[in-house]
């Protein structure tokens, strides 16, 4: 560290990780959001609603799961389906022998516009991210940051 240096600023390389993760994430997302809106006619927080989705078995999650894989309160989380739901993309229905379950489940409509959104979507990523680091880069960040994916310290499931 040079001497006149902030002494709060860690010396660590953990540090130097986390905060390339955050500039990494930043510069992605100040591109994405408007080209998503752009292009698709929907933002950011819908495109990863009708990811998770269509990642979903039988394109479908209960509304604590979908709340579990994403960012958003139980109350954000709500507002944001009631808006895609309005727009057709996906509809709720009733859990059999659960009469408090709801299930959010991708319509076809909604996998068409997430089909066409992702594949733009996914060209950015490339562009703005992954163009930047070499393969063994790739995987080394994959491998290292998996354990983020989920309470259980691994990534989901293709």
């Amino acid at each position: 560290m040079e001497p006149n240096a902030d002494s709060t600023r860690p010396e660590a390389l953990w540090y130097d990780a986390w905060r390339g993760v955050l500039f990494a994430s930043a510069r992605v997302l100040r591109a994405a959001e408007p080209d998503l809106i752009a292009r698709a006619g929907f933002p950011l927080s819908w495109l990863d609603v009708l990811a998770q989705l269509y990642d979903a078995p039988d394109n479908g999650l209960r509304m604590h799961d979908l709340e579990e894989r994403s960012l958003f309160t139980r109350s954000g989380l709500t507002r944001l389906v009631d808006r895609i739901e309005a727009a057709g993309l996906v509809r709720r229905e009733p859990v059999s022998g659960d009469r408090r379950g709801v299930r959010v489940v991708l319509t076809s409509e909604g996998r068409r516009r997430h089909d066409e959104a992702f594949v733009e979507h996914l060209r950015l990523i490339e562009r703005e991210f992954g163009s930047r680091l070499t393969g063994d880069q790739h995987k080394a960040v994959a491998d290292a940051l998996a354990g983020f994916w989920h309470d259980e310290g691994t990534a989901p499931t293709e």
